[in-house]
């Protein structure tokens, strides 16, 4: 009986440590909603998860479905590294470091593919230097990361 309360701790533990790193990946955002979506599931080896957020700012700062916000990018999150907006060559490095360090297919090509959450307040042109970064780093393959439309955040319970 005791071995087994000890693995049960010892996954308990396990998980919690895990939810953590999950949870540290993430940066809290509002990402746009799609119409058409579609959904595959990718390989946690070849995945990359790169951000691109606003200063904090929370449901309540939406009004009737706009936003009170300038459009302007904060920081640039890369796994658990975050980078100012103005370090892109920073970022670029730090990608070539990742393709480096992915697995390659037969022909020596890198598998890595970036799943990139920009925040629905962001212009476009502030997504647009974080692609070339991730073009100039030799990766192929970019996944936008969105809600599903039944899945995503609700505004108008926040509207006035």
């Amino acid at each position: 009986m005791t071995p087994l309360i000890d693995v049960t701790f010892l996954l308990i533990i396990f998980f919690m440590i895990i939810s953590n790193i999950i949870a540290e990946e993430s940066v809290e955002m509002i990402v746009p909603e799609l119409n058409k979506p579609e959904v595959r599931e990718l390989d946690d080896a070849k995945r990359l998860v790169v951000n691109v957020a606003p200063a904090p700012y929370g449901k309540a700062d939406r009004q009737q479905n706009h936003l009170k916000w300038p459009g302007a990018a904060a920081l640039v999150q890369i796994g658990l590294k975050q980078f100012g907006v103005d370090q892109m060559e920073l970022v670029t490095a730090d990608l070539i470091h990742a393709v480096d360090n992915a697995p390659t297919d037969d022909e020596g090509n890198s598998e890595l593919e970036v799943l990139l959450r920009a925040d629905a307040a962001l212009h476009y042109d502030q997504v647009e230097p974080v692609l070339g970064a991730i073009s100039a780093a030799g990766i192929g393959k970019v996944h936008l990361v969105s809600y599903l439309p039944d899945h995503g955040p609700s505004f108008q319970a926040d509207a006035p």
